[in-house]
């Protein structure tokens, strides 16, 4: 049993302190870690910051796998420090526990593994955090993390305001995956899988791509422009939009749609535009959306085919930049384009679609928006 805060730090996540990680740069070491009133930390040049918190049944459902909720807990907030030109050094862990938790054991124990086996995937070092209890036994679990990033250039960085017309629009990774297996939750298909064939789709659809770290030291290169696909491609793409003064061209021919996901639509009596909904609206799959101007786009995609750690790395050209043809548009007073209003969906032929796909993305102070593993 576990009697207090201190032992429960002691038993789940004391330990990740003397554990191997943070050697993204010369700087990633820790002076002092677990332990004290605070820690005390070696930093230099330009740092990403962000702060990310999980609450149950609005970002993760009761019952979850405990191991992959430790590691996303985490990777939602090395997917910022990514987007803007970073690699995760440090990380805090807080978390308010409500009473149903205490002495859970066996939520715990895989949990912190799945903690620390993302601090060593992506090379980061846990220096603290908080625990708290709450007494109301029905109240929500709720993890909180903040991370740290060094540049990886301190001249360059990542921003939503970088995009420049002309330039080519890239996405990494796949898309919709997590999408289904939320919307497969809530209309209780995923049970139309066995069980050994849910947890490999409920890995696959949580699984995020370590190998960005490598692939961000060749985007800053070439890129200026990028964000992460927290709360759907329409939406976190148009955000890149406002910011820069810009409209777009989208591709949904070219889009990276889940193959895994793909081959289970059958079972879960799912159509192809459904997917192709998700992987434009769901955002859970944590994807890196970046420009690359057009002058430059065959040196860099010829230097990632050229690193053989990238070998296998999903990185797919989507559409390209484009001037608005509204002059009297208000950039600056606008509300945020989440709808998808600044982008034309084309085909291969760069022709617009007829397709009412009726999409837009996760907004937390929409109250229909659902649940979808943000």
């Amino acid at each position: 049993m576990v009697s207090d805060e201190f032992s429960f730090i002691q038993q789940y996540f004391a330990r990740m302190e003397h554990a191997a990680y943070g050697h993204n740069g010369a700087q990633g070491k820790v002076v002092l870690g677990i332990g004290d009133d605070a820690a005390i930390i070696p930093m230099q040049g330009n740092y990403a910051i962000t702060t990310d918190t999980l609450v149950e049944n609005v970002h993760f459902f009761t019952n979850f796998n405990p191991k992959l909720l430790g590691a996303r807990a985490l990777e939602v907030n090395f997917s910022d420090v990514y987007a803007m030109g970073a690699l995760p050094q440090y990380l805090t862990l807080s978390l308010d526990i409500p009473e149903r938790y205490l002495d859970f054991d066996e939520f715990w124990q895989p949990f912190a593994q799945g903690v620390e086996e993302c601090l060593a995937r992506h090379n980061c070092y846990l220096i603290g955090g908080n625990v708290t209890r709450s007494n109301n036994r029905n109240a929500p679990l709720t993890i909180s993390a903040t991370a740290f990033g060094q540049n990886v250039d301190n001249q360059r960085n990542l921003r939503r305001s970088g995009a420049k017309v002309g330039d080519f629009i890239y996405v990494t990774g796949s898309l919709g995956a997590n999408g289904l297996y939320v919307k497969t939750v809530y209309n209780n298909t995923l049970r139309n899988l066995d069980l050994e064939e849910r947890r490999h789709f409920e890995e696959h659809a949580f699984h995020y791509d370590e190998r960005i770290a490598a692939f961000i030291v060749h985007v800053i290169k070439y890129s200026q422009c990028g964000i992460d696909v927290s709360d759907g491609l329409l939406g976190d793409l148009s955000h890149i939009l406002m910011q820069s003064h810009c409209c777009a061209l989208l591709n949904y021919e070219s889009l990276p749609l889940d193959e895994v996901s793909r081959e289970l639509l059958p079972h879960f009596k799912v159509s192809p535009k459904s997917l192709l909904k998700l992987g434009l609206s769901a955002g859970g799959d944590y994807n890196l959306i970046f420009t690359v101007p057009a002058n430059r786009q065959t040196e860099f995609e010829a230097e990632i085919a050229a690193d053989p750690a990238l070998q296998g790395f999903l990185c797919t050209c989507i559409g390209q930049v484009v001037a608005s043809d509204d002059p009297n548009f208000d950039w600056e007073h606008n509300a945020l384009a989440t709808d998808g209003g600044l982008i034309t969906i084309v085909n291969h032929q760069g022709e617009p679609t007829t397709l009412r796909l009726g999409v837009g993305s996760y907004n937390h102070f929409l109250s229909n928006s659902s649940l979808a593993g943000q």
